[in-house]
């Protein structure tokens, strides 16, 4: 029966995991037909023009312009997901996966979110990060609430008086033995949804054996803290209320908790008021366009190559003005940065006060859908955009045209996970948790007792 249940909520969850992986690289499938179509197409009209072909094709969209490159031709930066994606959605459903940042516009204001569905916002995704953070100790709970005084009910603990034995190593014995047997379930059912659910090569071993070590140690947290309440309480009907209370507690009321002191305590700067501020700003540099223009210049001289004044056009204006722009809405997007990794630090500081948060953090970074991972990508994208425009840039200014050869030369956008997961060090961290539980709750004197203390 416990097999069964376990199987049913574990295959549910890796086919939505699965689903939702499966979408993700259908969506990264179609931008990226769409992408190659449009080079091809660039790149047969670049062949035409380089043949000394006449086409009808207005100035502005010819590609051996850089500007037209840049702007109607953007690179294409994705983030494929990673082989264990499936296991936790994260922020997978609020961010998207691919960028292409033109060379025209806000790179440093780039939004990544997504428009969702609110309605499964608000409930989240059946994935097995649920299964394993929320289902699992309902399980354990159903499995071992009762693990001692069932036995008192049914009158056998008097048999064992007669017995010289201990009744906490006899009951230590029993939750060992149903430990192995639940925890052995769960890890060959996971191994197999894993092994058939990952979308590309196998995972690493050793962070596949991190994983399962993880969860292990999560499950013998509930184990425990079962065992001691059972043994402290001794009454079937109020061990099960104390427990579905202490999973209350820690699944749902501290992590909740913990998120909304970090939002009070470090509130992110409104999107609004960057928006608004990045106006005033455009709208002073179109006053101040030809200083912009002089200073500009003045910082890039490789730039100027001798051209004068009169030669600079809407997109030399753009470039420069786009510079002291950026300048200037550093310390608000510093602001916002800052305030981040503060909630984020705060998390990490205070993890320990509820194993859920742990392990929801740490599937979140096996799975790489962290928010860490969303906020990198972003990184990466502004890096790229950077790169992309340095080469284009300097052909606009020293009046080259764009060719084929620069086509081969164009930078390509490489996606790497450089998120760092301690996953070893998560897997101490619960380790040390469920000593907390044995020091708080534990008593050396239970060792000794014997049953008839456990009938009072």
């Amino acid at each position: 029966m416990l097999f069964s249940i376990i199987l049913l909520f574990v295959a549910f969850a890796s086919f939505n995991g699965a689903k939702n992986t499966e979408k993700r690289l259908a969506d990264i499938a179609v931008v990226k037909q769409e992408f190659l179509d449009k080079d091809q197409a660039m790149v047969a009209t670049l062949q035409k023009i380089e043949a000394g072909e006449k086409l009808a094709i207005p100035y502005w969209k010819l590609p051996s312009e850089p500007m037209t490159i840049g702007n109607r031709y953007p690179r294409l930066a994705i983030m494929q997901p990673e082989a264990l994606s499936f296991i936790a959605t994260g922020q997978s459903d609020m961010y998207t996966h691919f960028k292409s940042p033109r060379i025209y516009g806000n790179t440093f204001a780039l939004d990544y979110a997504e428009m969702i569905n609110p309605v499964q916002l608000l409930f989240g995704n059946f994935d097995l990060a649920f299964v394993i953070i929320y289902i699992l100790p309902l399980l354990i709970i159903a499995f071992t609430y009762n693990i001692l005084s069932k036995e008192k009910e049914l009158g056998t603990l008097r048999l064992l008086s007669s017995q010289p034995i201990s009744v906490f190593r006899w009951l230590l014995q029993k939750v060992g033995i149903r430990f192995v047997i639940f925890n052995t379930l769960t890890s060959l059912i996971l191994w197999i949804a894993i092994a058939i659910g990952s979308i590309k090569d196998a995972p690493n071993a050793t962070s596949l054996f991190g994983l399962f070590l993880l969860i292990t140690g999560y499950q013998l947290f509930w184990f425990v803290l079962s065992f001691m309440i059972g043994i402290k309480i001794n009454n079937s009907s109020k061990n099960a209320l104390t427990l579905i209370g202490c999973w209350l507690l820690l699944v749902l009321v501290i992590p909740a908790t913990i998120n909304q002191i970090g939002n009070t305590l470090y509130p992110t700067p409104s999107r609004l008021n960057m928006i608004n501020e990045i106006r005033l700003i455009k709208k002073e540099n179109e006053k101040k366009q030809d200083e912009i223009m002089d200073s500009y210049l003045r910082d890039h001289p490789e730039l100027a190559q001798g051209a004068g004044q009169e030669q600079f056009g809407f997109w030399h204006n753009y470039f420069a003005s786009e510079k002291v722009l950026e300048e200037k809405t550093k310390p608000l997007l510093a602001r916002y940065n800052s305030q981040l990794k503060k909630q984020q630090t705060l998390q990490r500081t205070f993890q320990f006060l509820s194993p859920a948060l742990l392990m929801q953090q740490s599937l979140n970074k096996v799975a790489a859908s962290s928010e860490m991972h969303y906020n990198d990508f972003k990184t990466q994208v502004n890096e790229f955009s950077l790169k992309w425009r340095n080469y284009l840039v300097p052909m606009l200014f020293n009046q080259e045209k764009f060719t084929l050869k620069n086509y081969r030369e164009l930078p390509e956008f490489n996606y790497r996970n450089r998120v760092a997961h301690p996953i070893w060090q998560d897997v101490l961290v619960l380790l040390l948790i469920n000593g907390i539980v044995l020091l708080v709750f534990g008593d050396r004197s239970l060792w000794k007792q014997n049953s008839e203390t456990f009938l009072e």
